[in-house]
C-alpha cells in the first residue's frame, strides 16, 4: 500500500504519565500505521485535582478541555498521516508490524492501554470506549491484541 492511498480510520485519545505531570496525545489509527500525536503537557496540578477528585476528575476534564483536542470526522478526511506527521518534531509512528502486542485493561472509570513494540513499551490511560478502540485494532493487530473488561457487575451506572 502507498502512503498516498492511507486512510485515517479513527482516533483514540490517550493521556501518558510523566514525572510532573500528563501528555496528552492522540493515537490516529491508519490502515497501515499507529500515529502517535502530542496534543499538549499539564502539569503536577492536573495530577493534584486527579488525586482529590478522583478517577472522575478526568471524565470533567476531558469534557472542559477537549474542544481542540478531538477532530471531527471530516476533519480525518482532510488531514493527511504526513501532515501528523509533520506537525511536531516528537510525532512518530508505529508500524502495525513493528508492534508485538497491545493489551486494554477496562476499568470503571478509565482504560489503561499497554503498547509493546519491539523496542519499547507505551503506558497510556483513556476514556475512550474499549469495544471502539478494539474495533479500530482488532483487524490489523489480530492476536496481538487482548482486551481484559470489567465483570458486568462492578461498571459503574449498573443499577443494583
Amino acid at each position: 500500500m502507498s502512503r498516498e492511498s492511507e486512510i485515517i480510520v479513527g482516533e483514540i485519545p490517550v493521556v501518558a504519565r510523566l514525572a510532573l505531570g500528563v501528555e496528552r496525545l492522540i493515537l490516529f489509527v491508519t490502515d497501515a500505521r499507529v500515529i502517535v500525536a502530542h496534543v499538549g503537557k499539564r502539569g503536577a496540578g492536573a495530577l493534584a485535582t486527579s488525586a482529590l477528585f478522583g478517577r472522575l476528575s478526568g471524565g470533567v476534564e476531558d469534557v472542559v478541555k477537549s474542544g481542540g483536542e478531538s477532530l471531527s470526522k471530516r476533519a480525518l478526511h482532510s488531514i493527511t498521516p504526513e501532515k501528523i506527521l509533520a506537525a511536531d518534531r516528537d510525532n512518530f509512528h508505529l508500524g502495525f508490524d513493528e508492534i508485538v502486542s497491545v493489551r486494554l485493561v477496562e476499568k470503571p472509570f478509565a482504560g489503561e492501554m499497554t503498547v509493546l513494540t519491539r523496542d519499547d513499551k507505551f503506558d497510556f490511560q483513556t476514556h475512550h470506549p474499549v469495544n471502539t478502540i478494539v474495533e479500530l485494532l482488532q483487524i490489523p493487530l489480530g492476536s496481538k491484541l487482548t482486551v481484559e473488561r470489567v465483570p458486568v457487575d462492578a461498571r459503574p451506572g449498573r443499577k443494583h
